[in-house]
């Protein structure tokens, strides 16, 4: 959590020295995928992202995000998913902004992942996220955001997480 509030100063820092030629906040939600992890089934996400455009074309994104994993059956029974929150800084390569109609980007990024289930899991692991997508600018100031996204956790061990993300948000910009 430290290091969340770090980066959020971070954020401000570089919005109050007048450096950034855009700003945003945005919201999201969407469906969260296991890959290849029998003990999770299908689940949400959702979560708050910061836009802070620094040259044309490369824009930083702090974000949180809390993932809920569905319930897996096997032949032992029924386990519960795991709650999975995430903290770090995504970096989108290309459009970004309002302009009226589509834009395509590519993001990629690390953050903090704490994985917790009731009876037998608490950790928190760095990892690794890529992916591809659309902001539609609606007017002046909002725009839609699509995008799909592949997580990757490494753990002890061995092995690694991983999950696709795909989400549906609106963005607020102050600042372009």
């Amino acid at each position: 959590m430290k290091k969340f509030i770090l980066s959020g100063i971070v954020f401000l820092a570089l919005i109050s020295s007048g450096s950034a030629t855009g700003i945003g906040v945005g919201g999201f939600g969407g469906v969260s995928i296991p890959i290849i992890q029998e003990d999770q089934g299908n689940g949400t996400v959702f979560g708050i992202r910061g836009k802070l455009k620094l040259i044309p074309g490369f824009t930083v994104e702090p974000v949180l995000a809390f993932n809920q994993f569905g319930d897996a059956d096997s032949d032992f029974g029924t386990r519960d998913g795991s709650k999975v929150t995430y903290y770090g800084v995504d970096l989108i390569l290309g459009g970004m902004g309002v302009p009226i109609g589509p834009r395509v980007y590519l993001v990629g990024g690390m953050a903090f992942y704490s994985f917790s289930r009731d009876y037998d899991e608490d950790e928190t692991r760095l990892g690794l996220s890529a992916g591809l997508g659309i902001e539609i600018g609606l007017g002046k100031t909002l725009g839609l955001d699509f995008r799909g996204k592949l997580h990757l956790v490494t753990q002890d061990g061995g092995g690694s997480r991983k999950m696709a993300n795909i989400t549906a948000g609106i963005n607020y910009y102050l600042g372009i």
